[in-house]
């Protein structure tokens, strides 16, 4: 009798064991939970290339509180060593085209005064002849993306009139969407999208892509 009690007793904290385990899980899937992990000074992570949807979302949003507060230094650590980092400023990836830079030129983004032409402006043919500074003010972070609602690990949230060809592109790579909707102002035509995408080194992920996306013509 003693022996059946006890079997049902473990039986029951084990149930009460994997129940706990399995609410943690869901509400670290959650974005506020995650931010609360992270807390306001985004520690630098160590994420392998089997890593879990929190961990890459974590990374992601590692590397977008790097960028909010123009800390090019702490971002080249994470850039892909021997690919370097690719910036597009719409969905459609262009390797042949787009700006590519090394780890040891973003962590002097901070004093870079050079214009470089990182693509064509969208409606108009004109080069986007900028800063780097000013790239990313208009083309990587012009929205809040640390703090987007919309979150999507391998998926692409929205798409517009370009086509998302980050898979074609970066095969084997994995990538997070930081996705600000738009308001219904402007008839949710100003979306927009960060997309960060990562790629396996030495045992784990890094920087290989910053992409833009949005409302396009």
């Amino acid at each position: 009798m003693k022996k059946a009690v006890t079997r049902i007793l473990c039986l029951l904290l084990g149930l009460l064991i994997g129940a706990g385990s399995l609410y943690f899980f869901m509400r670290l899937s959650d974005r506020s939970t995650v931010e609360r992990l992270l807390g306001d000074t985004v520690p630098q992570m160590n994420v392998s290339s089997s890593c879990s949807e929190n961990e890459l979302t974590s990374l992601a949003l590692e590397v977008a509180g790097y960028i909010k507060n123009r800390d090019f230094q702490s971002l080249s650590e994470i850039i892909h060593p021997e690919y370097g980092v690719v910036f597009s400023p719409y969905a459609t990836v262009n390797l042949s085209t787009d700006k590519s830079f090394t780890a040891a030129q973003v962590a002097a983004f901070g004093t870079d005064s050079e214009q470089y032409v990182w693509g064509i402006v969208d409606g108009l043919g004109s080069p986007i002849a900028m800063t780097p500074a000013d790239y990313f003010t208009n083309y990587v972070y012009d929205s809040d993306y640390y703090a987007a609602p919309v979150l999507g690990v391998n998926h692409v949230v929205k798409s517009g009139n370009d086509l998302d060809n980050v898979m074609e592109m970066f095969p084997g790579a994995q990538y997070v969407d930081l996705h600000n909707p738009g308001t219904s102002a402007k008839s949710y035509r100003d979306w927009s999208t960060l997309r960060l995408v990562f790629e396996e080194y030495g045992g784990s992920m890094r920087l290989t892509a910053i992409i833009h996306s949005q409302a396009t013509i």
